[in-house]
């Protein structure tokens, strides 16, 4: 079995010895006999489309003999895709019978599942706050997004995560479910202590403060639940709701690496435990995921 593993806005593959889904690459292929785990790595900020066209040709390179040498993944086995956050938007883009690159190649025919964590398929409240600095024609807002372009930050990512730009993606790029299965899994915050680490408890407040309906005002700090559930034909949850904010949904506690108000620690302390390693996802968090490889695992091709 082949699992890819898509990360969200702002992410990465691995940066200074982080790696973005910490832990869970060696955690699945330590725990489930024969299974190749491929971490991907799209721009960071850029549009759906340019990351979902980045994503689809790493997969299709991890499929297919380089130079010789034997893929990265076995291109015999059945292939998921996990992807947190934005990563499930790439995804869900990719595979869509309605994206034009399908075309010339229909990678829906190599993917047996793809399961979303914490993906915002209605769009964030915070990506509409956050973008409405950029949003407008505007001479400074013009400025600001021709700067950003400039120094290689795109502002379209973010965008494509509001509510408004979600309702016309979703209108645009349908799931392919004749021939993919989707299953969905959210975080809601902790079940004890703070709802979220430090860096998410403004937006945690903001969005159950700001949202309408319970479902709105639940959220793992940047997504609400009411976004995370796709509840549309043909997708399924995946257990139970995590209690987990947005960050500790890839294994990170983000308040191993900063203080709880706010300060970064000396970084050769904020980033290793005791063992001298970055500290590790909880157990709870990689049994998420072991939830995740039962149930996908046993999944054929229609």
């Amino acid at each position: 079995m082949n699992i890819i593993l898509a990360h969200g806005i702002l992410g990465f593959d691995k940066v200074l010895g982080v790696e973005y889904f910490n832990g869970i690459k060696e955690h699945i292929e330590s725990s489930h006999k024969g299974v190749k785990v491929l971490v991907t790595a799209v721009d960071p900020t850029d549009s759906i489309e340019t990351r979902g066209s980045q994503l689809r040709a790493q997969i299709l390179a991890a499929l297919a003999s380089q130079e010789g040498r034997p893929p990265p993944l076995n291109p015999g086995d059945e292939t998921h895709i996990i992807a947190h956050s934005m990563g499930g938007l790439d995804s869900r883009y990719v595979l869509s019978p309605n994206n034009e690159d399908n075309g010339k190649a229909d990678i829906a025919k190599l993917i047996t599942s793809l399961t979303t964590i914490g993906t915002p398929h209605q769009g964030s409240p915070i990506a509409d706050l956050f973008y409405k600095p950029f949003d407008g024609d505007e001479v400074q807002k013009i400025l600001i997004r021709k700067f950003l372009g400039l120094i290689g930050i795109s502002t379209d990512g973010l965008q494509d995560l509001t509510t408004e730009a979600m309702k016309n993606f979703n209108a645009k790029y349908d799931d392919n479910i004749a021939a993919v299965r989707y299953f969905w899994a959210a975080g809601i915050g902790g079940s004890t202590g703070a709802a979220t680490s430090a860096l998410f408890l403004p937006t945690h407040k903001y969005i159950r403060f700001t949202g309408e309906s319970a479902d709105d005002r639940k959220s793992d700090g940047v997504v609400p639940l009411s976004s995370a559930k796709r509840e549309v034909q043909g997708w399924e949850q995946v257990g139970d709701l995590w209690h987990a904010d947005h960050a500790d949904e890839v294994g990170h506690n983000l308040d191993d690496y900063i203080s709880p108000l706010g300060i970064l620690k000396d970084l050769g302390q904020s980033l290793k435990d005791r063992t001298g390693v970055v500290p590790p996802p909880s157990s709870e968090i990689l049994a998420h995921y072991d939830e995740i490889i039962s149930l996908i695992a046993p999944l054929k091709k229609h």
